[in-house]
């Protein structure tokens, strides 16, 4: 335990990866739905506000979204827009980022019963609290499915381990309403309660999560999950490093690398893990196998009956089978989908997960080399979340400029956010979006217009000599030789057609780094495809914004003629 006058100390230096964590939502967060958010968020609220009578908005509720049924998610919203009488996205993402903190109560008030020195809690903070999982806590839709899945599972865990188990099957229910991974809760508590030789309530939860699951699955599609079974019978070394390069995502330390190169490392460190946690979990299981099967007296008989597992592995255990099965359905059914799926940002939140599960199963468990495992870990965590920093900043801060620049696209165009433009999804979308705006209940960044001033503004003499443009067939293709990468949200290159007093923005990308320098992921200079096929016919001005922490720069091309 802390004494008084440790606490201080010890909780500031925790609370500063937090803290940055939090920034991090702050200042990159837009106020913009994407490409799945419309159907749970605003369209939801749209028919909420019209629904009449419990029944109707009931449905609503539980109606699923692909093959998701995000009950919780919805509650959120309907909380958003009861405290603001706004849908705001960002409220959303800092909701969904509560649930993370609570995920880590849990797991400290675990750590706690173990009274150990509070720097040993470092590494989970570390692990937990990296930005990796940037479209888990910046994309709304997953912000409210993997984060309030997770922290059900834990609280669900841990009360389960405490042996109160009403508490533990509620908390059951809303992870199985929070998305559909959260069905594996009832796998995770039917492991602890086995292992805890609590087979009268192993029967009543057993049956709980029947009736939930079959409650869940009612009505839904299978949203061609068959497919992914003939692909892995076509292919299933696939899905065996799958399974282990979900479980290593941490170590996916390059996103802007080709896949096999960023997922070589997470292979390998997921099956390094694994080999601690299958020896971990052979000590669990044996002496409950033994007692149970072997029965070789009666005080084996005696220990099954009241049970083999400490609280502390209990909940461990519980948190570790969700998590396993989170890796074996996802090896399984997804790779058709290609194997960036495997280390996709939307899942890192489950690695990071494993390895806080991992250490402390070794540390608590450790009877004399805390120290040495304390500072092992230490030294992993911290190298995860520097490397994590260093190469996923830039990425966060150019989806947060790609998101600024369409949500003006698809305020004054009718395109942007999600769908191809022209489409009937588009259409929806437009349609969809001018309602909630014109109703009050959402407003878009004012940011973007402030760009859109910005680039009617600029002049169209004398040209831009150092960008290429290229036009081929139906593409412009445009490139700047000297721009380079930078966290902030206020700086980069961006594109724009104009013409009539209107301007459609297009994101120009950094030139990814070709060299034999592995660590290195970009290279000077930005380029962008502008798809001719989305534009009207008619004349039109390419230009160029440069955005350097508040200041702009830019001017006009070229013109150009769109047939």
């Amino acid at each position: 335990m802390l004494s008084n006058k440790r606490t201080i100390p010890a909780t500031l230096i925790l609370s500063v990866p937090i803290l940055l964590w939090i920034g991090v939502i702050c200042y990159y967060s837009v106020n913009a739905p994407w490409y799945d958010d419309f159907d749970p968020f605003p369209d939801f609220l749209r028919k909420w506000i019209h629904a009449r009578g419990v029944q109707e908005h009931l449905y609503l509720l539980f109606q699923p979204n692909n093959e998701h049924r995000m009950v919780v998610g919805k509650l959120v919203t309907l909380a958003c827009y009861a405290l603001t009488g706004h849908l705001n996205f960002t409220f959303l993402h800092l909701a969904g980022a509560g649930f993370t903190l609570g995920t880590l109560a849990l797991v400290a008030k675990v750590f706690r019963r173990h009274d150990l020195p509070w720097w040993y809690f470092l590494p989970v903070v570390l692990l937990l609290f990296q930005v990796q999982y940037h479209l888990v806590f910046l994309w709304a839709i997953c912000s409210l499915q993997h984060q309030p899945v997770i922290f059900f599972v834990c609280l669900s865990m841990y009360l389960l381990s405490k042996n109160r188990f009403s508490g533990a099957l509620a908390a059951a229910l809303c992870a199985t309403f929070a998305m559909s991974n959260g069905i594996f809760v009832w796998v995770a508590g039917a492991a602890v309660l086995t292992l805890q030789a609590s087979y009268r309530w192993l029967l009543v939860w057993l049956a709980a999560g029947a009736v939930a699951v079959a409650c869940y699955f009612h009505g839904l599609t299978t949203m061609g999950n068959e497919s992914s079974f003939a692909y892995f019978a076509q292919y299933p070394h696939l899905s065996v490093l799958g399974f282990f390069a979900f479980l290593g995502g941490l170590f996916d330390f390059f996103p802007e690398k080709p896949v096999f190169s960023r997922s070589v490392l997470p292979v390998i460190m997921g099956f390094a893990v694994m080999i601690w946690i299958s020896i971990w979990l052979f000590g669990l299981v044996r002496p409950w196998f033994l007692s149970v099967f072997v029965k070789k007296n009666k005080e084996s008989q005696v220990k099954n009956r009241n049970g083999n597992l400490s609280p502390s592995s209990g909940f461990l255990l519980g948190v570790l089978i969700f998590l396993l099965v989170n890796a074996f359905i996802i090896a399984l059914l997804r790779p058709r989908f290609g194997f960036f799926v495997m280390i996709v940002s939307n899942y890192k939140m489950y690695p990071a997960l494993f390895l806080i599960v991992a250490y402390l199963s070794l540390l608590f468990f450790s009877k004399n080399r805390k120290q040495t495992i304390f500072r092992g870990t230490l030294v992993i965590a911290a190298g995860i979340w520097l490397m994590s920093a260093l190469n996923y900043l830039p990425v966060i801060a150019e989806r947060s400029r790609y998101l600024t620049i369409n949500a003006y696209n698809q305020e004054h165009h009718g395109f942007g956010l999600g769908h191809v433009p022209h489409s009937a999804g588009a259409r929806y979308v437009d349609a969809l979006m001018k309602d909630m705006v014109a109703g009050g209940i959402y407003q878009y960044p004012k940011a973007g217009n402030e760009l859109g001033r910005l680039a009617l503004r600029q002049a169209g003499t004398p040209p831009l000599a150092d960008v290429q443009v290229i036009v081929r067939d139906s593409t412009i293709v445009m490139d700047e030789p000297a721009g380079s990468v930078s966290i902030s949200r206020q700086t980069g290159q961006i594109a724009f057609l104009r013409a009539d007093g209107k301007v459609y923005f297009f994101k120009m990308n950094p030139r990814l780094y070709a060299g034999r320098n592995f660590l290195r992921q970009y290279d000077r200079g930005f380029t962008v495809e502008i798809p001719l096929s989305i534009m009207q016919a008619g004349t039109y001005e390419l230009g160029m914004l440069r955005l350097e922490n508040g200041r702009s720069s830019g001017g006009i091309v070229r013109s150009i003629q769109v047939p």
